[in-house]
């Protein structure tokens, strides 16, 4: 590794311990990076499966919902850089990050402001009973 490593769009790093998926590099030093977790439940809303393109991500999934900036001094590249995913899963991803801001700004709305697709079952009905006799 060299004094300053350069990370492009679509890069796997560490930042720490951790494996995250490099989004965006800004003007001033930091990058916008997802982290990436494992392919086992619990699932979260915002996962997208990054697919058995190369061996070390046959199991690793992107997890939108934990999107951060970070100096890119704290990232450090895996295999020398070499490790990337391609461009569609990282517009994936990114159209992944639009959906769950989106819904988590739905969810800061007070009660009944957005109606949901949701119904439950109706206490009491049994349903139609067809034939037979009636039942109480």
């Amino acid at each position: 590794m060299g004094a300053r490593q350069v990370f492009c769009r679509g890069a796997i790093a560490l930042c720490g311990k951790k494996p995250v998926l490099v989004l965006r590099l800004c003007e001033t030093g930091s990058v916008v990076v997802v982290r990436l977790v494992g392919d086992k439940p619990p699932y979260h809303r915002s996962d997208i499966h990054l697919g058995a393109g190369a061996v070390l991500l046959r199991n690793q999934v992107a997890r939108a919902c934990s999107v951060a900036s970070v100096p890119q001094t704290r990232l450090r590249g895996i295999s020398g850089c070499v490790l990337r995913v391609p461009e569609a899963t990282v517009l994936k991803v990114e159209a992944a990050i639009k959906v769950e801001a989106l819904r988590q700004r739905e969810e800061l709305f007070p009660q009944g402001v957005v109606r949901s697709t949701w119904r439950g079952p109706k206490l009491g009905s049994g349903g139609r009973k067809i034939g037979g006799a009636p039942s109480d």
